[in-house]
């Protein structure tokens, strides 16, 4: 069995894909897509002549990126022996998500909802479930935020 759990913040989404992966005895895969759709999301305004749209478009990308070593860090102490391949992509969230799930595997184990970059104020898990060439296995996060990263 193969399982691609797609990563947020949710430390419950870990847990639940290491368990399946442990009780499977599967190949686990973790991704963790970088949003790389904010230019897209921000339009060309007044501020485009400006430093400021840049600027702000600079600071996303660091952020992103120190979210992605943040999650990596999280999701190694919680490994723990169990054996996991790494993979990073960039762009639209579901899309790459949706790229990676088509390479063969069994289960798609995601968080419900999605936090990820600008999925936030997407339907990631609506687009997953429609469009996943796998099952897919949503984990509730807990309503209070707690159990975040």
């Amino acid at each position: 069995m193969k399982i691609l759990v797609a990563l947020d913040d949710s430390v419950r989404t870990a847990q639940a894909a290491l368990e399946l992966a442990r009780l499977e005895g599967a190949e686990l895969t973790v991704l963790f897509v970088l949003d790389a759709t904010w230019n897209v999301y921000l339009g060309h305004d007044f501020l485009s002549g400006s430093n400021a749209r840049g600027g702000f478009l600079e600071w996303v990308r660091d952020e992103e990126v120190a979210e992605e070593s943040r999650v990596e860090e999280a999701f190694r102490a919680l490994a723990g022996d169990t054996r996991f391949t790494w993979k990073s992509a960039a762009g639209r969230v579901t899309d790459e998500i949706l790229k990676e799930a088509a390479r063969g595997y069994d289960l798609l184990v995601v968080s419900n909802p999605f936090r990820r970059g600008l999925e936030i104020v997407r339907e990631a898990p609506a687009a997953l479930l429609k469009s996943a060439a796998c099952s897919v296995y949503f984990v509730r996060r807990d309503p209070t935020g707690a159990e975040r990263r």
